[in-house]
């Protein structure tokens, strides 16, 4: 209501010299229309102020930044490798036959050379006796031929052939007489009779494993580990290494390096090392598990960023946020490895050179900052 509308709705006087009591109620009914009047015109105020939009400000988060560097680390190398025997042996027969006898059983402890089992000696003693006859039937030719030589009966050539024929016997009985010597398996190593393969009575071939013998030394044991070949290229021959098995929890072994692989294994697509076991304070068994840690003498260049740029971390993945024209970016890191307050980073900072540390755990990917300095 506007005050124009509010002196037309005040009565006029009549009396044109009013007394007191009637300008007293004039002047209380003044008052009390041009406060309903204010009242209305800011009510109708209200109301338009509550439908005008309200333009609400940009939410900016203070943050700070720490550079990227670049520094030499002395990377720890991770692996899990299988204990081995370094010596192991399968021993067989030189030739095919029945197997007459076995005399040891799995799980017997084995002296070098010492008798393990030997074939049914009739077919090859026949063998070697029909070499010796064949070699006396030819010395007894070259005999009667050289005589026949002699007296200019025989030529020269036949007193030749029959000389060949006996050389020919001798060879042949040497090499009956190589496989009676090797128609009995003798162990080639000291060790453990892990696997029987073959049992008395059955029928062998040449070159058939009869027994799996395994040495169990001290000296016999080895580490077995399989190394990506980024990894494999930054170990030398006896490098250090801790070794802990799951066997015995706080137990390390310091070992090094003993061997290096060549060729990949083609089955898993890894190169092989192969690590000495030198202690005797624990029993060892092959196959059991072991966490190998390699320290390379050689330093690797990563980027080093401070611990607490790292928003959050699951095993080797980590969050990181960094500047990017006013704004945060959310990054997904490589972690290579823990050193106290910093964290050395693989992958995952390429284009950037600062990352945000104070005030990282309060971003969201997109949120607008002001760095402090």
């Amino acid at each position: 209501m506007s005050i124009s509308n509010v002196w037309q709705r005040i009565p006029p006087l009549n009396n044109p010299t009013p007394n007191t009591n009637t300008m007293t109620k004039s002047i209380g009914l003044l008052a009390v229309t041009l406060m309903l009047a204010l009242l209305s015109c800011g009510d109708q105020e209200s109301k338009e102020a509550a439908v005008a939009p309200v333009e609400k400000p940009l939410n900016v988060f203070y943050v700070r930044t720490s550079p990227l560097t670049q520094s030499g680390i002395n990377e720890v190398i991770h692996v899990t490798g299988v204990i081995q025997s370094d010596t192991e042996a399968k021993p067989s027969f030189k030739t095919g036959g029945v197997i007459a006898r076995t005399y040891v059983k799995e799980g017997d402890y084995v002296k070098k050379g010492q008798l393990l089992a030997q074939l049914d000696m009739t077919e090859i003693e026949a063998q070697a006796n029909q070499a010796r006859f064949a070699l006396e039937k030819a010395q007894r030719d070259q005999q009667r031929v050289e005589n026949l030589y002699r007296d200019s009966i025989a030529t020269l050539e036949q007193w030749q052939n029959a000389s060949t024929a006996v050389d020919m016997a001798k060879k042949s009985l040497q090499i009956a007489e190589f496989n009676v010597a090797y128609s009995q398996i003798h162990s080639p190593i000291e060790g453990k009779v892990i696997s029987q393969l073959m049992e008395e009575g059955e029928i062998t071939g040449p070159g058939v494993p009869v027994y799996y013998v395994m040495g169990v030394k001290q000296s016999d044991w080895k580490l077995v580990a399989g190394l990506t070949d980024k990894n494999w290229g930054k170990i030398k021959k006896g490098e250090k290494a801790k070794v802990t098995l799951d066997a015995y929890p706080g137990w390390v072994i310091d070992c090094e390096v003993k061997r290096l692989s060549d060729v990949a294994n083609p089955q898993s697509g890894t190169l092989d090392i192969e690590l000495s076991i030198p202690s005797s304070d624990k029993r060892i068994a092959a196959g059991m598990l072991a966490h190998v840690e390699i320290i390379p003498s050689g330093q690797s260049e990563y980027t080093v960023i401070p611990i607490e740029a790292l928003v959050s971390s699951n095993g080797r993945s980590g969050v990181v946020y960094v500047p990017k024209d006013g704004k945060a970016e959310k990054r997904t890191v490589q972690i290579q490895q823990f050193h106290g307050e910093r964290v050395s980073i693989q992958s995952g900072l390429e284009g950037a050179s600062e990352v945000i540390t104070a005030g990282s755990g309060f971003l969201e990917d997109g949120d607008a900052i002001s760095v402090e300095k």
